[in-house]
């Protein structure tokens, strides 16, 4: 399928869960009357949503949240920290995986109980988590969250969109996808605190109890959503015919990875290269988080203006950013200045990835975005499994920052790249 990528003023809310969105959503006519939102009342619906948003924080945040407590979490459970990196490249492949198939077969579910069932199994696993005293326990409570990471992350959003008059449709998705980036960039410097303070143990234990949160939450605030979906996974291969989608899944695959090569191991290579002192690490993670939480909002800000140069500012920030720490990470100073630009412009990244996608399969927003989330987590699971072997090799923890660069720099190569021989209309708020 070929289309104009176009870059329209806002960006355009999921499909309501498989029903035709209307007119002002799609950028033409109606084919048909848009889905009413269920009878409830306003204060009820966007308290729905905020649990919504809550529960996709939890779910991003417990992925990464092994991330600042590696060395911890390896000595706990006598593994090396490349091993222990692993909990997140096993979690994110399995979410990788399973996203796309089962987001589709779960389309006939009444998504009030889908919600449910997915949020029981996030507490489960996280409990396990918490009384794991062997690797293989940690190991299998981390992939039976994965199953249903994958599956929430996908349909939260179009979930959203159902509940709210169709004119807050797009305030609603951007209340849902804000829990996924804050996840992103403030996720992992709190559990990292937490799991400091009073062991890894317990950061477990925190994330399942905003897990059973926002399971009571959803018990009591979504009315019965009754599926709209087919359940088929015929829409999946619809999707990828669609060229420019598939330019946005290769860079989001391609900056991930090289985001989370990096990242996953970010607290040896501030111990080991910069010099940091175990107990400052949070603070430094948590100082990125404030970053990335300025970068998210500046993001919205502008992504309605250009998706493209958003993506292309964000992306030279990051590419730059990562090389200097290659060369300048042993300088305190220069490798905190430089964590803090990281941070600004990854924040920005899932904000703009996820409208680009919107914008492009406006008629199978589920799907396209469950293989957005499959490409997301899959980046994660490569990139950390490169980074844990680098980390555990001779070239140790410095080379990570060099390799995300070139990664990063290829990300940004081909968002160049796709731009070229095509017409783009850029709208101007």
């Amino acid at each position: 399928m070929t289309q104009t990528q176009t870059e329209p003023q806002t960006p355009a809310p999921p499909a309501r869960d498989g029903a035709r969105t209307s007119a002002a959503a799609r950028g033409g006519p109606a084919a048909g009357p848009p889905a009413s939102a269920p009878s409830t009342s306003p204060l009820r619906a966007w308290l729905a949503v905020i649990a919504l948003a809550l529960g996709t924080f939890s779910f991003v945040t417990t992925e990464t949240l092994p991330i600042g407590l590696l060395p911890s979490i390896g000595a706990g459970v006598d593994v090396s920290v490349g091993t222990a990196g692993f909990l997140v490249t096993g979690f994110a492949a399995v979410a990788a995986i399973t996203a796309a198939p089962l987001t589709t077969l779960c389309g006939r579910i009444d998504r009030k109980w889908l919600l449910a069932a997915l949020l029981v199994i996030y507490v489960a696993g996280n409990l396990l988590a918490t009384i794991a005293s062997s690797y293989a326990t940690l190991l299998g409570a981390r992939i039976l969250v994965a199953l249903a990471h994958g599956v929430f992350w996908s349909i939260a959003a179009a979930i959203a969109v159902r509940l709210v008059p169709e004119r807050h449709a797009v305030r609603a998705t951007a209340l849902v996808l804000g829990g996924i980036s804050l996840a992103s960039v403030l996720g992992v410097p709190l559990g990292t605190m937490i799991g400091q303070n009073s062991g890894w143990h317990t950061a477990f234990a925190a994330v399942a109890a905003i897990g059973f949160v926002v399971l009571v939450a959803v018990l009591f605030l979504l009315p019965s959503l009754p599926a709209q979906g087919s359940g088929s996974l015929g829409a999946l291969p619809r999707v990828l015919r669609n060229g420019r989608l598939r330019t946005a899944v290769a860079v989001t695959a391609l900056v991930m990875i090289g985001h989370f090569l990096a990242f996953t191991y970010i607290a040896p290579y501030l111990q080991e290269i910069t010099g940091i002192s175990g107990g400052m690490v949070g603070v430094l993670l948590l100082v990125f988080g404030a970053a990335g939480f300025i970068g998210n909002f500046v993001a919205g800000a502008v992504v309605g203006r250009s998706v493209r140069g958003t993506l292309l500012g964000a992306l030279i920030l990051m590419t730059g950013s990562l090389a200097l720490l290659w060369v300048f990470g042993d300088s305190q100073a220069a490798a905190i200045t430089l964590l803090v630009l990281w941070g600004l412009a990854f924040a920005a990244l899932p904000v703009g990835l996820q409208t680009w996608v919107l914008q492009l399969a406006k008629e199978e927003s589920d799907a396209a975005s469950s293989l957005y989330v499959a490409a997301f987590n899959g980046a994660i699971a490569v990139g950390s499994l490169v980074g844990g072997l680098l980390v555990d090799s001779a070239a140790g923890p410095r080379a990570v920052t060099g390799v995300a660069a070139v990664l990063t720099a290829c990300a940004l190569l081909t968002l160049v790249l796709s731009g070229r021989g095509s017409s783009r209309t850029v709208k101007s708020a």
